[in-house]
């Protein structure tokens, strides 16, 4: 009876949303603990501020944590709801569990800071990735951000929590120093990096815009060669006033070269513009999801 209460939880798509809210957490636990906290790296965030509060006045980051978090979810509950609240305020609760228990259980990194920055990025990014994946968060600038962006709808959430960030990792800069303040800023960097890996995958791909004489050949010759499917759009260009037709292909990152000798084959006089694109789903590519 429990097993089968387990396996619908998981086929719900719930079981797989907490088990990856219990990694993201653990791995945001083990940064701060193996790497932040015993080197002073402070890279944003109310772990950053509880890195900077035990170093003036010894309370562990955990405590400062819960304390720091609870105003914030009390002005939360009045604006964005109870419901929306109660899942970050107990992923807040077990992140500060976790944090004692990665003190206890994990040994402690000290030496190169660029070691430190690197995989503390690594933990914290991969760890974030996974809590935004599970549609939750910890509390702290995050939920921060929430409110602001929900009372001041000019300020996007993006920008709140950069502004919030570039603050604590400044006041890191006065009670750590100016290196290990630098060393704050390239993990916070490749922490975002990591986080973007997790939320969209390593599989970069890229959107070309073909404009030529030559459309029909070149999209003929791209679906045989490549299996991937172009959309012919209509242009016209505004200096000549004369129809063109302009070719869109997604492609993989590593297709894009062959998509862009094909059109050099037809058309060497053709115009290219390749471009990144963020998120791909579809045929050929991920699944659209329903967002939860």
């Amino acid at each position: 009876m429990g097993a089968d209460i387990f396996m619908s939880i998981f086929k719900s798509g719930k079981g797989l949303d907490w088990l990856l809210l219990a990694l993201g957490i653990v791995l945001i636990a083990s940064s701060i603990s193996v790497f932040y906290e015993p080197n002073g790296v402070v890279v944003g965030g109310f772990s950053g501020i509880g890195i900077i509060i035990e170093k003036l006045i010894k309370i562990p980051v955990s405590v400062s944590n819960v304390i720091l978090n609870i105003p914030l979810f009390i002005i939360a509950i009045k604006i964005l709801g109870i419901r929306y609240t109660f899942k970050s305020f107990v992923c807040s609760v077990i992140l500060s569990a976790a944090l004692e228990m990665t003190k206890v259980l994990l040994p402690v990194f000290k030496g190169d800071l660029m070691l430190v920055a690197i995989y503390g990025a690594m933990l914290d990014g991969i760890g974030v990735g996974f809590i935004i994946k599970s549609m939750s968060s910890t509390g702290g600038v995050d939920l921060l951000a929430t409110i602001v962006n929900k009372k001041m709808p000019y300020f996007s959430i993006s920008s709140v929590i950069f502004i919030s960030n570039a603050v604590i990792i400044a006041m890191g800069f006065f009670v750590f120093g100016a290196e290990r303040a630098l060393y704050s800023a390239v993990s916070a960097f490749i922490s975002g990096k990591f986080v973007d890996i997790i939320l969209n995958g390593f599989s970069f791909s890229k959107a070309a815009f073909i404009i030529s004489d030559k459309s029909d050949e070149i999209s003929n010759e791209i679906f045989a060669c490549l299996s991937r499917g172009v959309t012919a759009l209509n242009g016209r260009g505004m200096f000549t006033g004369n129809k063109k037709t302009v070719l869109l292909c997604v492609a993989s990152g590593r297709e894009i070269a062959k998509l862009k000798e094909i059109v050099r084959i037809f058309d060497k006089n053709a115009f290219v513009i390749v471009t990144d694109v963020k998120e791909v789903m579809g045929e050929g590519f991920g699944d659209l999801i329903k967002d939860k």
